[in-house]
């Protein structure tokens, strides 16, 4: 039986590996796009309303936070000799942050679940949880060169 605290750690700690995992995914889209030459920003707490027009009192930057956009990368010049694949791969590569949960299945890792540990299993699935790719990601993968490579 586990006791509070010990459920409070694993909710903190999901918490944590989950906010962190999303920066990882979102840095991890600009690894192919600078290994091609390509140019992007990398914006912290992005603020998706620059011109202040919303009426709420909590800043667009918080609000941002607190709903999962930590980080943003986005396309600023992809050069026409860029290939497809690099474009398409740049979406899908926050995929191998669900290798940990591939290896726990493969039997390479200790399975924190079969252990009892709550602490490693809510990092395992929010790392797990981290790895899926967003609407844009998989817009990116279908369309290629057409949309930027984003969220």
């Amino acid at each position: 039986m586990h006791t509070a605290l010990h459920l409070l750690a694993a909710g903190v700690v999901g918490v944590v590996v989950l906010a962190l995992g999303v920066c990882v995914h979102e840095l991890l889209h600009a690894v192919p796009l600078a290994l091609a030459d390509v140019e992007y920003t990398v914006t912290v707490l992005p603020d998706d309303d620059p011109a202040g027009s919303s009426p709420d009192t909590v800043p667009t930057a918080v609000r941002n936070a607190v709903t999962g956009s930590l980080v943003r990368v986005e396309v600023t010049h992809l050069p026409t000799s860029t290939p497809e694949w690099v474009v398409r791969g740049a979406a899908l590569l926050p995929v191998a942050l669900a290798l940990p949960l591939a290896l726990v299945a493969a039997g390479a890792l200790p399975d924190p679940l079969a252990a009892g540990d709550a602490v490693g299993t809510a990092a395992l699935v929010a790392v797990t949880a981290c790895g899926l790719p967003s609407p844009a990601d998989w817009a990116v993968v279908w369309h290629g060169s057409e949309c930027s490579v984003e969220g």
